[in-house]
């Protein structure tokens, strides 16, 4: 499973600060504001991260703020980064700067995604994650993947191969009977993309799941969803790298399929 830190975005408190602050420098990636982004892009990978996302998506959805963000983790690191924002302009900019392909978050049948980000996407040999259910109205497996067909014909015409392709069919917090009948939706459609001899891999953004539940609760549902979507088939998964048990659980079904050698310390940390 490739692992994705959302640690890295302007809904964390800390993390919108250094922003704010560095729009107020001029966006000086070498400033002490950008220290934070800085130690949230180290904690990440030393907690087992793949991939680390840069969400300006919430507040800050800017070319300056993007390239900010971008030539400051990398300064750290060499991770591969997913790429999340709304404004072509701003993942135009990212695009620009990215020392490797990064994996862009997200398309959906959306004429201004489809029209303006996939010729970038293509052209700079990125990845990207096709949203193929709106959490506003979701739909049940047979619609995603008919769904998934259509987007991923669009993305194959520009020239993204398979093995570029994730789809994401969009968790809905378990808070409402609206979650839990998706959740099931989910499931099939996890097991059908498994089930393909297509490239393409599949991807959940784990806490959204929690979305509007005590925060107490919150690493119960994750910790407890996160196995079930690994017996799925998932391939690659969204979530907070810094929450030790969902780590733990990782490092254990890696264990579990013969991916990695088995250590006490991999239950330990």
């Amino acid at each position: 499973m490739l692992v994705i830190a959302n640690n890295l975005t302007t809904r964390n408190r800390k993390i919108n600060q250094a922003f704010r602050e560095a729009q107020s420098t001029g966006w000086n990636p070498d400033r002490g504001t950008a220290d934070i982004i800085k130690e949230c892009a180290r904690q990440s990978v030393a907690a087992g991260a793949d991939v680390l996302e840069i969400n300006i998506q919430q507040q800050y959805d800017r070319p300056e703020a993007m390239v900010f963000a971008v030539e400051a983790v990398q300064q750290v690191t060499d991770r591969q980064l997913c790429l999340s924002t709304n404004n072509p302009e701003a993942l135009e900019a990212g695009l620009g700067v990215c020392k490797r392909p990064p994996l862009v978050n997200y398309v959906s049948i959306d004429d201004i995604r489809l029209n303006k980000m996939l010729p970038m996407i293509a052209q700079k040999g990125a990845s990207v994650v096709l949203l193929v259910s709106d959490p506003a109205a979701p739909t049940d497996a047979r619609e995603m993947l008919f769904k998934s067909t259509i987007l991923i014909s669009s993305v194959n015409e520009v020239g993204i191969p398979n093995d570029n392709i994730i789809v994401d069919p969009g968790l809905i917090h378990i808070g409402g009977e609206l979650g839990q009948r998706h959740l099931v939706e989910v499931f099939d459609f996890l097991r059908a993309v498994s089930a393909t001899e297509s490239a393409v891999r599949s991807t959940c953004w784990l806490g959204n799941i929690a979305a509007g539940t005590p925060r107490r609760l919150r690493p119960a549902l994750e910790a407890t969803l996160l196995p079930m979507l690994i017996g799925l088939g998932l391939a690659t998964v969204f979530m907070d790298v810094l929450r030790r048990d969902n780590m733990r659980i990782v490092r254990l079904s890696r264990i579990f399929r013969n991916e990695a050698v088995y250590s006490d310390s991999d239950l330990e940390l």
